[in-house]
């Protein structure tokens, strides 16, 4: 049983389990960067879970990631704890919020000037940190307001995924002051910090998933509705004709 290779398992940032792993296959996640010192790894021999840093095969082989440049007030101008009114934010630590801003461009966006326009092909999403904006279609040269954003809202963010056209224009009702993430930024944060990656889209699912219960439920009633107005409707039985009048 001595000659039995060890086997290992990892408890990731994304709060996953990985393995089993050799140990070649150990030091090679280590050093692609997927194990910190502060990562969770599990040893069968030894029928325990250890910090990377106590593991002795991955001695000298981990490293502290390199963090991304800190914000400075000429970045962004704004706290950690003001940040957290973007609902996206919410949840994220205050080192998590400063590696997220520091990937991201604030803008100003005057009142009733187009952010997003139906149609183009877009490489960003945006979140509003101040003043209001609202989302339309154009239907046969009409526009049709499907939503009003505030404070916390986003938008644009499918362009994160899928480089396709926008779906709708978003236009500024007031004066805005949004943060822009890149798809290019976004891919970087996701590869340098997974954690953080994870937690942003967990949190941008949950709120979506918001959206398309209401979309849903919308739908539903304009079609109830559409029902009534097309269909039969009887006359009271007071009304109606009887055989032989």
């Amino acid at each position: 049983m001595s000659d039995v290779l060890e086997q290992y398992y990892i408890f990731a940032e994304d709060h996953q389990a990985y393995g089993p792993a050799d140990p070649e296959q150990l030091k090679q996640w280590a050093c692609d960067g997927l194990i910190s010192p502060r990562t969770w790894v599990y040893q069968s021999k030894g029928d325990i879970w250890s910090r990377g840093e106590g593991v002795i095969l991955l001695a000298g082989l981990l490293a502290t990631p390199t963090p991304l440049p800190a914000p400075s007030p000429t970045m962004v101008g704004l706290k950690p704890g003001q940040l957290r009114r973007i609902r996206l934010l919410a949840d994220l630590n205050d080192e998590q919020v400063e590696q997220f801003v520091a990937m991201v461009e604030k803008i100003k966006v005057k009142s009733f000037a187009p952010i997003v326009k139906q149609g183009e092909h877009g490489d960003s999403m945006f979140l509003l940190l101040d003043g209001e904006a609202r989302v339309s279609v154009r239907i046969q040269g009409k526009e049709d307001t499907i939503a009003v954003l505030g404070v916390g809202d986003f938008f644009g963010e499918v362009a994160l995924l899928d480089s396709g056209p926008r779906s709708a224009d978003v236009v500024a009702n007031r004066d805005c002051t949004l943060l822009k993430l890149s798809k290019e930024n976004f891919d970087r944060i996701s590869e340098k910090y997974p954690g953080l990656a994870i937690r942003f889209l967990t949190a941008m699912n949950r709120f979506l998933g918001g959206r398309i219960r209401a979309t849903n439920e919308r739908f539903a009633k304009a079609q109830n509705f559409a029902r009534g107005t097309t269909g039969q409707v009887s006359a009271p039985g007071s009304m109606q004709l009887k055989k032989g009048y």
